[in-house]
């Protein structure tokens, strides 16, 4: 009854301008604004009582109980289907949207995400469903076929002439992901032998596709650009590209990089894996001119000495180069502290500095020269494939 009697205070506050047009016609808003509390006495108890307003309340009772009754369990189960699962949302939140192409790859990507934590039913069943798309030539589907056969994973007999064919017909409608596993294998000789040309040639279609938050794409396209004397399309890539490759055409072609910020992008280009950081570092300081850290010496022998530091003439090297800095002072007694307090300095710091390098390329996960099974593949992505891939990686 509480509710009830709730329900039609509140139908009453919607009806009363209905109710006045429909029991006292012909007054118009003018005769209403004027209408004292004297002049309608008894006209509350009249109107809710009347016939008009009564057929209304009806009415409008009528159309809610039409609206309650039509919200069964099958439309309660419609509706919660149609919102988004709380695990997709959090892999969403936490992988980001990818780069597809299908309607359905995002779901694809969510089903190759779980494959890495599946229970062994799991994992057929979700395998089965990819297999079947990609039978049906869905370039999603079909580059984690790839993926999958180039490495092995999964039970997949590893395979890479099969990948590069699952790639090729992927990026034969334009899906990112696969062109940039094809510009991986060119560059580095799966399956013929290593020609950077074509790899650049994948990667700038790549490109001109979309953004790719993982960096992967701008980063490789900046550094073969490098590698191929390239220096404006390399920068061109490394523009906003936070890859360890980019760093170093944003090492050498930007004049507004200070030495300091030369020496640090270098070292991160290291830490990806790749050896050209070593002899640029040398060459950045020296070209740099002389400074009272003295790096071009100790850059210069941390790239000879990078290799083997046991039996070495480190401390003579040390000298020789102090001594052709032509950066000694011509008293013989301050030439002397110099000396005292330069050589051992660049002695510590070659050993040091050759390890601390080497640590940070160990300890660097991101797998630059991987192909992906989707785009973008974040360091968090590579994480989950890692505990697979390395078992069967050769």
């Amino acid at each position: 009854m509480h509710n009830k009697a709730k329900s039609t205070r509140g139908t009453i506050s919607l009806l009363t301008a209905a109710c006045l047009a429909a029991v006292l016609p012909g007054h118009s808003a003018a005769q209403a604004e004027t209408t004292t509390p004297e002049s309608i006495k008894g006209f509350a108890e009249s109107t809710f009582n009347s016939p008009v307003f009564s057929q209304i309340q009806s009415n409008f009772q009528r159309q809610n109980r039409s609206v309650i009754e039509s919200v069964n369990d099958a439309v309660v189960a419609q509706a919660k289907a149609m919102l988004p699962r709380a695990k997709v949302l959090g892999e969403r939140l936490r992988y980001g949207n990818h780069a597809v192409v299908s309607n359905d790859g995002e779901t694809m990507i969510g089903w190759m995400i779980q494959l890495t934590g599946a229970t062994p039913p799991e994992r057929r069943e979700l395998l089965g469903k990819l297999n079947a798309l990609a039978a049906q030539n869905i370039p999603e589907a079909l580059t984690f076929e790839g993926f999958a056969a180039e490495y092995g994973l999964f039970g997949v007999p590893q395979n890479l002439a099969q990948a590069l064919q699952f790639y090729q017909a992927a990026a034969a409608r334009n899906y990112q992901p696969a062109i940039y596993n094809l510009a991986v294998a060119a560059a580095y000789g799966k399956g013929s032998r290593p020609d950077i040309n074509i790899a650049l040639g994948y990667l700038a279609r790549a490109s001109a596709l979309a953004p790719d938050a993982s960096y992967r794409v701008c980063g490789f396209a900046a550094f073969l650009s490098y590698r191929a004397g390239d220096s404006a399309q390399a920068s061109r890539y490394a523009q906003s590209c936070w890859s360890g490759l980019a760093a170093i055409p944003r090492a050498l072609y930007d004049e507004r990089v200070p030495v300091p910020q030369r020496v640090t992008l270098l070292r991160e280009s290291i830490a990806t894996g790749i050896d050209d950081g070593y002899p640029l570092l040398a060459k950045v300081t020296h070209d740099a001119g002389a400074d009272p850290q003295y790096l071009a010496c100790k850059y210069m022998l941390v790239d000879r000495y990078r290799h083997n530091l046991n039996g070495n003439t480190l401390r003579q090297d040390a000298i020789s180069c102090y001594q052709q800095t032509g950066n000694i002072p011509a008293d013989p007694k301050e030439a002397l502290i110099r000396y005292n307090t330069v050589v051992p300095g660049i002695v510590g710091f070659v050993p040091t500095e050759v390890r601390s390098l080497e640590k940070e390329r160990v300890s660097n996960h991101f797998h630059y020269a991987w192909s992906v099974p989707y785009l973008p593949f974040r360091q968090q992505d590579v994480d989950l494939f890692a505990p697979f891939v390395s078992h069967t990686r050769q």
